[in-house]
Protein backbone atom coordinates (compact mmCIF):
# COMPACT_ATOMS: atom_id res chain seq x y z
CA UNK A 1 0.00 0.00 0.00
CA UNK A 2 2.68 2.49 0.80
CA UNK A 3 4.40 1.74 -2.32
CA UNK A 4 1.62 2.23 -4.11
CA UNK A 5 1.41 5.52 -2.75
CA UNK A 6 4.74 6.53 -3.13
CA UNK A 7 4.76 5.85 -6.99
CA UNK A 8 1.01 8.34 -7.04
CA UNK A 9 3.05 10.97 -5.34
CA UNK A 10 6.37 10.45 -8.00
CA UNK A 11 3.92 10.33 -11.18
CA UNK A 12 2.34 14.08 -9.64
CA UNK A 13 5.44 15.67 -9.14
CA UNK A 14 6.55 14.34 -12.76
CA UNK A 15 3.49 15.50 -14.24
CA UNK A 16 3.77 19.12 -12.25
CA UNK A 17 7.42 19.30 -13.57
CA UNK A 18 6.19 18.77 -17.08
CA UNK A 19 3.54 21.09 -16.88
CA UNK A 20 5.59 23.83 -14.99
CA UNK A 21 9.01 23.71 -16.77
CA UNK A 22 10.21 22.39 -19.72
CA UNK A 23 13.34 19.51 -20.22
CA UNK A 24 15.11 19.17 -23.24
CA UNK A 25 16.40 15.65 -23.97
CA UNK A 26 19.47 14.98 -21.77
CA UNK A 27 16.81 15.84 -18.93
CA UNK A 28 18.19 19.43 -18.27
CA UNK A 29 15.59 22.12 -17.72
CA UNK A 30 14.94 25.12 -20.48
CA UNK A 31 15.05 28.21 -18.33
CA UNK A 32 12.16 30.42 -19.29
CA UNK A 33 11.80 33.50 -21.19
CA UNK A 34 10.85 36.60 -19.72
CA UNK A 35 7.62 38.11 -20.76
CA UNK A 36 7.12 41.76 -21.89
CA UNK A 37 3.29 41.91 -21.20
CA UNK A 38 2.16 45.54 -20.65
CA UNK A 39 5.32 47.17 -22.10
CA UNK A 40 4.09 50.92 -22.73
CA UNK A 41 6.10 53.79 -24.09
CA UNK A 42 6.21 56.52 -21.00
CA UNK A 43 6.26 60.24 -21.22
CA UNK A 44 7.47 62.22 -18.37
CA UNK A 45 6.27 65.77 -16.93
CA UNK A 46 9.81 66.74 -18.56
CA UNK A 47 9.05 65.24 -21.52
CA UNK A 48 11.54 62.46 -20.81
CA UNK A 49 10.84 59.17 -22.99
CA UNK A 50 11.31 56.00 -21.16
CA UNK A 51 9.98 52.09 -21.72
CA UNK A 52 8.72 50.37 -18.87
CA UNK A 53 5.06 48.28 -18.03
CA UNK A 54 2.03 49.53 -17.36
CA UNK A 55 2.30 48.54 -13.50
CA UNK A 56 5.28 50.67 -12.79
CA UNK A 57 3.37 53.31 -14.98
CA UNK A 58 0.70 53.43 -12.45
CA UNK A 59 2.56 53.35 -9.15
CA UNK A 60 5.05 55.77 -10.32
CA UNK A 61 1.76 57.95 -11.08
CA UNK A 62 0.64 57.32 -7.61
CA UNK A 63 3.91 58.14 -5.17
CA UNK A 64 4.00 61.11 -7.18
CA UNK A 65 0.57 62.22 -7.03
CA UNK A 66 0.03 62.45 -11.14
CA UNK A 67 -2.07 61.77 -13.34
CA UNK A 68 -1.47 58.51 -16.08
CA UNK A 69 -2.82 59.25 -19.38
CA UNK A 70 -3.32 57.08 -22.14
CA UNK A 71 -2.50 59.31 -25.44
CA UNK A 72 -2.13 56.41 -28.64
CA UNK A 73 -3.42 53.41 -28.28
CA UNK A 74 -0.15 52.00 -30.28
CA UNK A 75 2.38 53.56 -31.48
CA UNK A 76 3.49 52.98 -35.47
CA UNK A 77 7.16 51.84 -34.76
CA UNK A 78 7.05 50.84 -31.24
CA UNK A 79 3.73 48.69 -31.31
CA UNK A 80 3.32 50.09 -27.56
CA UNK A 81 0.42 52.18 -26.54
CA UNK A 82 2.39 55.93 -25.42
CA UNK A 83 1.03 57.19 -21.67
CA UNK A 84 1.77 60.48 -20.18
CA UNK A 85 2.23 61.64 -17.02
CA UNK A 86 0.00 64.73 -16.08
CA UNK A 87 -0.28 67.33 -12.87
CA UNK A 88 -4.30 67.91 -12.21
CA UNK A 89 -3.89 71.22 -14.15
CA UNK A 90 -2.51 69.90 -16.94
CA UNK A 91 -5.20 66.91 -17.40
CA UNK A 92 -8.23 69.31 -16.78
CA UNK A 93 -6.78 71.33 -19.48
CA UNK A 94 -6.31 68.62 -21.70
CA UNK A 95 -9.90 67.36 -21.07
CA UNK A 96 -11.46 70.85 -21.98
CA UNK A 97 -9.67 70.58 -25.12
CA UNK A 98 -10.76 67.24 -25.71
CA UNK A 99 -14.88 68.29 -25.06
CA UNK A 100 -14.20 71.54 -26.92
CA UNK A 101 -13.36 69.67 -29.85
CA UNK A 102 -15.75 66.82 -29.42
CA UNK A 103 -18.62 69.27 -29.65
CA UNK A 104 -17.34 71.36 -32.24
CA UNK A 105 -17.09 68.31 -34.35
CA UNK A 106 -20.54 66.88 -33.23
CA UNK A 107 -21.81 70.25 -34.39
CA UNK A 108 -19.91 70.61 -37.67
CA UNK A 109 -21.31 67.24 -38.62
CA UNK A 110 -24.82 68.04 -37.75
CA UNK A 111 -25.23 70.46 -40.26
CA UNK A 112 -27.11 70.04 -43.34
CA UNK A 113 -24.48 72.29 -45.14
CA UNK A 114 -22.71 76.12 -45.52
CA UNK A 115 -24.59 78.87 -47.04
CA UNK A 116 -22.64 81.95 -48.07
CA UNK A 117 -24.20 85.62 -47.25
CA UNK A 118 -21.97 88.58 -48.84
CA UNK A 119 -23.23 91.90 -47.02
CA UNK A 120 -21.86 95.45 -47.36
CA UNK A 121 -20.97 97.51 -44.94
CA UNK A 122 -23.59 100.01 -46.43
CA UNK A 123 -26.46 98.14 -45.71
CA UNK A 124 -29.43 100.15 -44.74
CA UNK A 125 -31.07 99.21 -41.20
CA UNK A 126 -34.20 97.50 -42.76
CA UNK A 127 -32.32 95.20 -45.26
CA UNK A 128 -29.71 93.98 -42.26
CA UNK A 129 -32.75 93.33 -40.08
CA UNK A 130 -34.45 91.23 -43.20
CA UNK A 131 -30.84 89.68 -43.75
CA UNK A 132 -30.72 88.76 -39.54
CA UNK A 133 -34.17 86.95 -39.90
CA UNK A 134 -33.01 85.14 -42.88
CA UNK A 135 -29.78 83.48 -41.21
CA UNK A 136 -31.93 82.59 -38.08
CA UNK A 137 -34.21 80.61 -40.21
CA UNK A 138 -30.95 78.81 -42.18
CA UNK A 139 -29.51 78.00 -38.52
CA UNK A 140 -33.07 76.73 -37.32
CA UNK A 141 -32.46 74.65 -40.16
CA UNK A 142 -29.58 73.46 -39.06
CA UNK A 143 -27.29 75.45 -41.83
CA UNK A 144 -24.30 76.62 -40.83
CA UNK A 145 -23.69 80.44 -42.22
CA UNK A 146 -20.49 82.03 -43.58
CA UNK A 147 -20.84 85.97 -43.49
CA UNK A 148 -18.84 87.81 -45.06
CA UNK A 149 -19.21 92.17 -44.06
CA UNK A 150 -17.63 93.83 -47.25
CA UNK A 151 -16.40 97.79 -46.10
CA UNK A 152 -15.48 100.51 -47.80
CA UNK A 153 -14.50 103.95 -46.77
CA UNK A 154 -12.89 105.43 -43.95
CA UNK A 155 -15.11 104.32 -41.39
CA UNK A 156 -15.83 101.03 -42.96
CA UNK A 157 -14.25 99.16 -40.15
CA UNK A 158 -16.34 100.35 -37.52
CA UNK A 159 -19.22 100.24 -39.73
CA UNK A 160 -18.44 96.19 -40.27
CA UNK A 161 -18.13 95.63 -36.46
CA UNK A 162 -21.72 97.56 -35.53
CA UNK A 163 -23.24 95.10 -38.26
CA UNK A 164 -21.57 92.02 -36.33
CA UNK A 165 -22.94 93.13 -33.08
CA UNK A 166 -26.40 93.36 -34.58
CA UNK A 167 -25.75 90.48 -36.39
CA UNK A 168 -24.22 88.52 -33.30
CA UNK A 169 -27.01 90.01 -31.13
CA UNK A 170 -29.83 89.02 -32.47
CA UNK A 171 -29.24 85.49 -33.40
CA UNK A 172 -28.04 84.64 -30.28
CA UNK A 173 -30.10 82.20 -29.18
CA UNK A 174 -30.20 80.06 -32.75
CA UNK A 175 -26.58 79.85 -33.93
CA UNK A 176 -22.89 80.83 -32.23
CA UNK A 177 -20.51 82.94 -33.75
CA UNK A 178 -17.17 81.63 -34.11
CA UNK A 179 -14.04 82.39 -36.04
CA UNK A 180 -14.28 86.22 -36.65
CA UNK A 181 -11.38 87.85 -38.08
CA UNK A 182 -10.57 90.96 -40.37
CA UNK A 183 -9.11 90.30 -43.80
CA UNK A 184 -8.13 92.85 -46.11
CA UNK A 185 -11.55 95.29 -46.00
CA UNK A 186 -13.77 92.66 -44.89
CA UNK A 187 -14.92 91.19 -41.91
CA UNK A 188 -15.55 87.27 -42.05
CA UNK A 189 -16.78 85.01 -39.35
CA UNK A 190 -19.50 81.86 -39.38
CA UNK A 191 -22.31 81.53 -37.34
CA UNK A 192 -22.62 77.33 -35.57
CA UNK A 193 -26.58 76.04 -35.47
CA UNK A 194 -27.97 75.77 -31.71
CA UNK A 195 -28.72 72.01 -31.92
CA UNK A 196 -30.64 71.86 -28.76
CA UNK A 197 -32.24 75.20 -29.33
CA UNK A 198 -33.37 74.76 -32.82
CA UNK A 199 -37.08 73.59 -31.87
CA UNK A 200 -37.35 76.39 -29.81
CA UNK A 201 -35.70 78.64 -32.19
CA UNK A 202 -38.32 77.62 -34.96
CA UNK A 203 -40.93 78.61 -32.62
CA UNK A 204 -39.32 82.22 -32.33
CA UNK A 205 -38.88 82.70 -35.78
CA UNK A 206 -42.35 81.84 -36.99
CA UNK A 207 -44.17 84.19 -33.77
CA UNK A 208 -41.72 86.63 -35.62
CA UNK A 209 -43.35 86.49 -38.77
CA UNK A 210 -46.41 88.60 -38.02
CA UNK A 211 -44.08 91.97 -37.18
CA UNK A 212 -42.66 94.32 -38.62
CA UNK A 213 -38.89 94.71 -39.42
CA UNK A 214 -38.61 98.31 -38.56
CA UNK A 215 -35.85 98.56 -35.51
CA UNK A 216 -33.88 96.34 -34.23
CA UNK A 217 -35.54 92.40 -33.15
Amino acid sequence: MNKLSSLLGMRRLLDFRSISTRITADGKEVPKRKTFENRITLIGIDNSVSITDLKNAENLSLRRELKLVKIQDEDSKTRRPVYKLMTNAEYHAEELERRKEKQESRQKNSTKGQKLLSISSKIGEHDLMTGVKKIIKLLDKQYEVKIIISGDGDNAATTSERIYSVIEKNTVSSGKAVQKRNKGNSLRFQLLPLRENSSQSQDDSDSNKNKDDKGPL
